[in-house]
Formats: structure tokens, C-alpha cells, sequence
């Protein structure tokens, strides 16, 4: 009897050890993510809820830092650059992924894919994957979602309403920017402390610029025009943006726009908080990247509402297929990552597995949200962890994906289809590689933020003699843009003979 309770003792404590290395095991995965700010609260609940369902998957547990949009410089890039350990980080083409690859700052992940990621290879289209690479080489794994998306606005149809435009989705009648003017107007006279035309924060983004944005330069200072010509062909001629009479033109009419009241003073800060603007309905039209059938505005709103309005959507762009659209949300894994193999069952699980997906985009059911009888979600609004973190378009596979009350139930199945007639441009696979400038590029971002944002938010006169159009042009010199331009040459010519 001593004997069996003797052995029965060290069976436990064999049990007990085996459970500790179990959880020592156990993996934590610190997971960037922009979004909307942070919420504690609720943050921690749907991190719990997380990781009871991925740990027995693949050992692993998250925390995620969500890092507001204009934070995200200052708090996700530079611990990415000082080292911090980081084991996911969000990037994007538009939000530094080529300054991030040039300096060595995210793990290569082919190795990795092949190892670990079957349920990407099996649902990620190739364009997205190839569209991404750097050098042949493979940085980020995209959110499988859509690869067409052309500027235009959200417009407040209630506000409309109140002041007499009958507008419609597409409304024919807005061709340019001066066919808002008057319903701008209009609404400055109705609410003389609003202001109607909304962007977010330092982008100065233009609904109805010309410009391709496959170059992966910030703001675009160096392109080629988007549309086809009336011969069919493309104008592959590179341009210099910010020293075209279109460029100027474009922002002599936002200062005009500023100069009247329609634009908010603090639009080309980081720290403008456009979400909360769009939330209070305090706007008539916002500068938006488009999905096609009133997604985008709906998403919009389901994230941040906080009165109830109507919206809908005019789309002011051809539809065109670019490379860097496949490359518009991804997730990468920082070189500081302790366990990259984790980091990329988890990237895995994020394409593969309907219940991650949809805790990382809705949290727990019961909690931060209920189904309706359709099977849609009803968000809970005191528990809305769909308005903290950065959005659908940031997680995942959007197959995967339930949507809202607000949504139509065909939602995922039209983003991935909106494509289908999109116009593939000139430079559709082309991608820059930005090693041999770095130093240049870095230079010109401290333009842009010096000069281009507010010019472009019509925040500063554009004959201002020290930060106006010529002295915006004469520190994009001496930051070398010449420089960059004769390397994107260079690199386009080299690779438009390679495709033929």
C-alpha cells in the first residue's frame, strides 16, 4: 500500500512538472496593430477569449498593442527600430513597408510560408503574394481582400438632405471637385462652425488625382498618369507630381477650400481626429478609398458612429488594378520576433480559421457582439471592440469574415468579385526597390511632412515664401529627389524590357 501511494505521489508530481513545462512552453505573441485607440477594457476580454481558442492550436497566446493612426510613427515604427520585441507588426505599401524591407527590418517569409502557412497558400490568391515582394523576395502576407479600390467620398445624405442635394451612389452630377463647391457651401452656411469637407489626418488626399499609385513613393511625389489615353495606351512618362501645373492647380483649390471654411485648420495633423468628425456626422463629404457598393462608408460608420445618419458613396476614379493594392494590408514578422515560426501559424490561423478571424474582428460573441436571426452581427455598443482595432480590411481572409446588421450579407463575396473588370495599368507588377536611395527617401517623407501635407490640406498659402509651392519644390531638390527619380527610371525601363 505505501508502495502504490509512493508511486501515486510521483505520478502526480510527474503530472504536475509535465504541466508547468506545458505552460512554460507556451508562447506569447505581441501583435502591432493600428486602430482607432485602445481600449483596456475591452482589449483584454477578446485577448482572453483569443487565446483559450489558438493556445491549444498551436501554443501560443497574443497581446495586442493597438496603436492609434496617429501614433503609429511614433510608437509601433520606432520600437519596430529600436528594437523592441515584436512579433506581428501591421505595414502596408502606403505605410512604410519598402523603408521597413530596405532596412532590414522584417523577417523574409517564404521559408516560413512553406513551412507553416497551408491555409494561406490555400486561400490567398497568387496576385497578392507576388504583388508583394521585394527583389523576388516575399516581407508581408496581405489581408485576402479586395484588389480594386478607387478614391471618392462618403457623403452625409442627411446632411445633404438639410440642404438640398438629392444625392445619389456615383452621383453623376460630381465630375470634379468644383461640382461640390456649391453644396459646400450651402452646408458652411447652415453650420457656420462645421466644416464640410473632411480628409483624414495629414494625408491631403485628392478623390480625383490622375496619378498611379504603384510607384510606393508617400504621397505619391513621383508617378505616372493612371487613365488610358484615348489611343488606348498608357503614358508611362514619369512624373515629378509636385512640380506639375495639375499638382499646383489641385492645391490652389484646397487653399481656396481652407480660405472659405470648408476644411478643418487642424486637417493636416496627425493627431486630427477625422474618426470621430465622420462619428458625429459633423461633415458632408470625407475623402475615402472606395470598395464599391457603399462598404467602405458602411464600415466607416459601423466603427464610429455616435449618432445615426445616412450615407452613401460617389466613387470619382476609373477602376484600375495597381500593384500596390495587393500590398494595401499586410502583416509582417519583425526580425526581433523570438519565434517566427509561431508568428506564422498564427498569420496562418488569421487565413485558415472562420473563429480567429472573426474574435480578432468582432471579439466574443455574447460579449462584444450578438448574432442576429440572419446570422449578421448586432455590435454591442458599450463592448465595441469593432471600433478599436484598424478594421475587416486588416484581418485576415475577409471570406472568412461575418458582417453587420448595416452590411449586405453578400458584402465579402462583392469585394474579392469588384475587381473583375478593373483595367490592369501599365505598371502593374512593377514594384521599387528603395536600397540604393534610402537615404533620399528618408529626406523627402521630411518634406512631405514640412511641406506637402498642408499644402495639400490647403493649410498654407501656396505663395507662402517659405513654405509655399516654390519652397516645397526647392527642398524636394535638395532632399534628392532627382536622385530618385533617375533610380525609378532606371528600375521601370529595366523592368518594362523584362516583360517584353
Amino acid at each position: 500500500m505505501r508502495k502504490l501511494v509512493t508511486l501515486l505521489l510521483a505520478l502526480t508530481m510527474v503530472l504536475g512538472m509535465m504541466s508547468f513545462a506545458s505552460a512554460d512552453d507556451t508562447y506569447n505573441l505581441d501583435i502591432y496593430w493600428v486602430g482607432n485607440g485602445d481600449n483596456t477594457a475591452i482589449r483584454s476580454g477578446v485577448e482572453k477569449a483569443v487565446n483559450a481558442y489558438i493556445e491549444p492550436l498551436i501554443g501560443a497566446t497574443v497581446t495586442y498593442h493597438i496603436i492609434g493612426w496617429d501614433e503609429w510613427n511614433d510608437k509601433a515604427i520606432n520600437a519596430l527600430q529600436s528594437g523592441e520585441k515584436m512579433d506581428l507588426i501591421f505595414t502596408a505599401d502606403w505605410e512604410g513597408y519598402g523603408v521597413e524591407v530596405a532596412g532590414g527590418l522584417l523577417t523574409p517569409l517564404d521559408d516560413l510560408l512553406e513551412e507553416y502557412g497551408q491555409g494561406i497558400k490555400e486561400t490567398l490568391p497568387q496576385t497578392f503574394l507576388d504583388g508583394v515582394r521585394v527583389n523576388g523576395v516575399l516581407y508581408g502576407i496581405p489581408t485576402n481582400k479586395e484588389l480594386c479600390v478607387p478614391e471618392g467620398y462618403a457623403v452625409n445624405v442627411t446632411a445633404a438632405k438639410e440642404i438640398g442635394w438629392d444625392v445619389v451612389m456615383d452621383d453623376p452630377t460630381i465630375t470634379c471637385m468644383a461640382d461640390l463647391e456649391p453644396w459646400l457651401a450651402k452646408y458652411k452656411e447652415l453650420y457656420p462652425s462645421k466644416y464640410p469637407y473632411l480628409m483624414d489626418g495629414a494625408a491631403g488626399r485628392w478623390p480625383f488625382e490622375p496619378w498611379v499609385k504603384d510607384m510606393a513613393v508617400s504621397n505619391d511625389f513621383i508617378s505616372m498618369k493612371m487613365a488610358v489615353q484615348e489611343d488606348g495606351t498608357f503614358d508611362e512618362t514619369l512624373y515629378s507630381v509636385f512640380e506639375t501645373d495639375i499638382q499646383e492647380a489641385h492645391i490652389r483649390e484646397m487653399y481656396d477650400f481652407a480660405q472659405k471654411g470648408y476644411i478643418d485648420p487642424d486637417a493636416a495633423l496627425t493627431s486630427f481626429d477625422y474618426n470621430g468628425t465622420f462619428g458625429r456626422g459633423d461633415f458632408l463629404v470625407m475623402a475615402l478609398p472606395l470598395k464599391g457598393n457603399n462598404i467602405k462608408a458602411t464600415e466607416m460608420y459601423e466603427a464610429n458612429h455616435t449618432v445615426d445618419f445616412e450615407y452613401t458613396e460617389i466613387t470619382t476614379q476609373p477602376k484600375y488594378v495597381i500593384t500596390v493594392h495587393a500590398g494595401g494590408s499586410m502583416f509582417g514578422i519583425p526580425v526581433t520576433s523570438k519565434n517566427p515560426a509561431k508568428a506564422m501559424q498564427y498569420i496562418n490561423l488569421m487565413h485558415s480559421d472562420a473563429t480567429l478571424v472573426n474574435l480578432m474582428l468582432f471579439g466574443e460573441e455574447g460579449v462584444n457582439y450578438v448574432k442576429a436571426e440572419d446570422g449578421r452581427v448586432e455590435i454591442v455598443a458599450d463592448a465595441n471592440w469593432y471600433g478599436v482595432h484598424g478594421g475587416a480590411w486588416t484581418v485576415g481572409n475577409t471570406l472568412l469574415q461575418y458582417v453587420t446588421t448595416a452590411e449586405d450579407p453578400n458584402k465579402n463575396a462583392m469585394l474579392q468579385s469588384y475587381a473583375d473588370d478593373a483595367i490592369p495599368t501599365a505598371s502593374l507588377g512593377f514594384r521599387f526597390v528603395k536600397d540604393d536611395v534610402a537615404d533620399e527617401i528618408a529626406a523627402m517623407e521630411n518634406v512631405i511632412s514640412e511641406y506637402i501635407n498642408p499644402l495639400m490640406c490647403g493649410m498654407v498659402d501656396p505663395d507662402d515664401a517659405t513654405h509655399g509651392i516654390a519652397a516645397m519644390q526647392e527642398a524636394m531638390h535638395d532632399a534628392g529627389i532627382d536622385t530618385i527619380m533617375a533610380e525609378l527610371q532606371s528600375q521601370y525601363d529595366a523592368w518594362k524590357a523584362a516583360q517584353e
